[in-house]
């Protein structure tokens, strides 16, 4: 039986870390279309999705507070468009349910 798209999202994320441009490039969707599942991955997977924050390979500003997923455009500090990021990966269950 094959993987739904959004089943395989969730076993690439819990593999490792990924950006929403990396995840579009391996499932030849667009990062907009990534973004959109990782929204509901969000909800589905109850708090197990993981985000590093984006931040800014000019100044080093860390985008702490952005409750969005998609990559800010420019840094607010420095104004500057060398933003990385996020990054997203699965949390693993620890094991035994009740």
């Amino acid at each position: 039986m094959e993987l739904t798209l959004r089943q395989t999202l969730a076993r690439m994320l819990a593999h490792g870390q990924h950006s929403a441009l990396d995840l579009a490039r391996a499932l030849l969707l667009t990062p907009r279309e990534v973004e959109d599942h990782l929204t509901h991955l969000a909800r589905s997977q109850r708090g197990r999705l993981r985000v590093e924050p984006a931040r800014c390979r000019n100044c080093g500003h860390v985008f702490r507070d952005r409750r969005r997923l998609d990559a800010p455009g420019r840094c607010p500090r420095c104004r500057q468009e060398m933003v990385d990021g996020p990054w997203f990966s699965l949390a693993l269950d620890s094991g035994v349910r009740k």
